[in-house]
């Protein structure tokens, strides 16, 4: 019993990142004739390493779709990056007592709140086809551990980015 409480309260400290994504885009867009694009990013609240590690993780999933970086296109792809750090109370570890007699029973329980703090990362992201309308849009919302490895930012970077992207070019319904 001692070691199920251990191995749940181990759980509990070390979560896991979560990525969640939202996407919207122009239907009468075309987007086969999209080949190439440029990027720009905004200079927000990230850091200069992170701001690599989205950069090379958009050009590689844009790349396995058939898009490639080229400084000269007329397709950009816009990223506005977002960074903050909160503090989560989503945690709990319960204990309780409990007893019964001739289908009559009581409990006592206690849960003791694990607060962390959790690094937040939101990245939007834009795409504007040569006459400059945007034609695809993307939210990706990241959340890992505040204290996560350089390649644990790296790994849900660029997990989050192939989510976001799995579904693209997206089915364009010309009429």
């Amino acid at each position: 019993m001692k070691k199920f409480i251990l191995i749940a309260f181990a759980g509990a400290m070390i979560s896991c990142s979560t990525q969640n994504v939202a996407v919207d885009y122009d239907r009468l867009q075309n987007f086969s004739e999209l080949k190439d694009f440029r990027m720009e990013i905004k200079q927000g609240s990230i850091n200069e390493l992170n701001q690599t590690r989205i950069s090379e993780a958009i050009k590689s999933e844009l790349a396995n779709k058939g898009m490639n970086f080229q400084e000269s296109s007329s397709v950009l792809v816009k990223v506005q990056p977002e960074e903050y750090i909160s503090e989560t109370q989503n945690s709990q570890v319960g204990i309780g007592v409990g007893g019964g007699n001739r289908g009559f029973g009581t409990s006592v329980g206690i849960g003791i709140p694990i607060s962390s703090e959790k690094l937040n990362q939101r990245y939007l992201i834009s795409m504007h086809n040569e006459k400059g309308e945007m034609v695809w849009e993307g939210r990706l919302d990241l959340q890992m551990p505040i204290n996560s490895s350089p390649e644990k930012i790296e790994e849900n970077i660029q997990k989050g980015v192939a989510k976001l992207f799995r579904k693209f070019p997206p089915n364009s319904k010309t009429n």
